[in-house]
């Protein structure tokens, strides 16, 4: 279902639905400088974050931001440095290395079952409705 929010790049009221904050003019605009960064890094493997973004005209804290979400990736040799949130390795996308993805997610699954495990002591369990959406409610058996 849509909710009303606002642009995070014009501040505009538009109708939101999913994916980031931002109106149909602004996302596109997204779109095709993300295509000139990713066009422009496919034929310079090697340029550093100034250099990309002045050829673009993109602003790096965009460059990193897709980075981050691993819709860009920073070739073996580049100079762009990416480090691992964790651990500080160096990696070329996203935010966590392949070591540390593994750590969160077993420290996650462990929490979730030892929530799981309070709640039941509570006479609560976790359920789940037809949308995968997690919800709690008291067992009244």
């Amino acid at each position: 279902m849509p909710e009303i929010r606002y642009c995070r790049e014009c501040r505009r009221i538009f109708h939101y639905v999913t994916g980031p904050v931002l109106c149909d003019s602004c996302r596109k605009i997204e779109e095709e400088e993300f295509d000139k960064v990713r066009n422009f890094l496919k034929d310079y493997p090697g340029a550093n974050m100034q250099e990309v973004s002045d050829a673009t005209g993109v602003k790096s804290s965009k460059i990193y931001r897709w980075l981050k979400q691993e819709r860009l990736e920073v070739s073996e040799g580049s100079p762009v440095a990416l480090n691992c949130e964790k651990c500080g390795i160096r990696i070329r996308s996203g935010r966590f290395c392949v070591e540390c993805s593994k750590i969160l997610a077993k420290e996650m699954m462990q929490a979730r079952s030892e929530l799981q495990q309070r709640l039941q002591k509570g006479g609560l369990s976790v359920g789940k409705d037809e949308f995968g959406l997690y919800y709690k409610h008291r067992n009244d058996d």
